[in-house]
């Protein structure tokens, strides 16, 4: 692209075993392979290859699950745009180089992976083709808006609003990726009531505000 910078040095070397590999294999090979002290967007990115959608969705989602300063907007907005994404049908996931430059301290990015590495191993383990009648590509673009409203939780900085529905999100990919119907109910599930608990907490925090707001006015 036009104005883009020369990609940066890949934290994994392009490897066919790693083709077909499952989203832990490969984090795990980012988290060991990793130099410097930090890691960009683009080099994740770049060590999960041209796979799509769902793979995205779990690196963006993924960090959340482990509290650290700053996570949800750095992790928060990229998986927003992929939501939107799917939403309209695109086929094939794009991020601005905007996106594509921030960064996450190694020393960060290992202690997530090491964190959740073994769940997400024994969700994996787990999966595999069933209900298949619930994936279709009206089913995609609902996946993209419960992804477009989860990452606007994840964003949004109030205890709470952003564990449930990373959790979610992360089931929704794997669900999608393997056909598994249980799973992508169970996910939804996650996600609906995650969702509801921001729209309670912000909806309440909001209604505080304009509480205090009318009591100023009259005073």
């Amino acid at each position: 692209m036009r104005g883009e910078p020369p990609a940066e040095h890949p934290v994994m070397h392009s490897d066919p075993a790693f083709e077909h590999a499952r989203a832990s294999d490969i984090l795990r090979a980012i988290a060991d392979n990793a130099t410097g002290e930090a890691v960009t967007v683009r080099q994740m990115m770049d060590a999960f290859g041209e796979r799509g959608f769902g793979l995205l969705m779990i690196l963006f989602s993924l960090p959340n699950l482990v509290p650290s300063p700053g996570i949800g907007e750095i992790f928060g907005i990229p998986l927003f745009l992929i939501g939107y994404q799917m939403l309209l049908g695109r086929p094939t996931p794009w991020l601005p180089y905007a996106i594509k430059r921030r960064s996450i301290q190694r020393t960060t990015l290992v202690r997530i992976v090491n964190a959740v590495e073994p769940r997400l191993r024994r969700i994996e383990a787990i999966l595999k083709p069933r209900l298949t009648v619930l994936f279709s590509n009206r089913m995609d673009r609902a996946v993209g808006l419960f992804t477009l409203l989860c990452s606007i939780s994840i964003i949004i900085p109030f205890p709470g609003t952003n564990f449930p529905v990373a959790i979610a999100t992360v089931l929704i990919a794997l669900a999608v990726m393997a056909e598994d119907g249980v799973v992508l109910i169970i996910g939804a599930t996650i996600a609906a009531a995650g969702l509801t608990y921001t729209f309670v907490v912000v909806g309440g925090i909001a209604w505080l505000g304009v509480l205090a707001l009318a009591k100023m006015v009259v005073a």
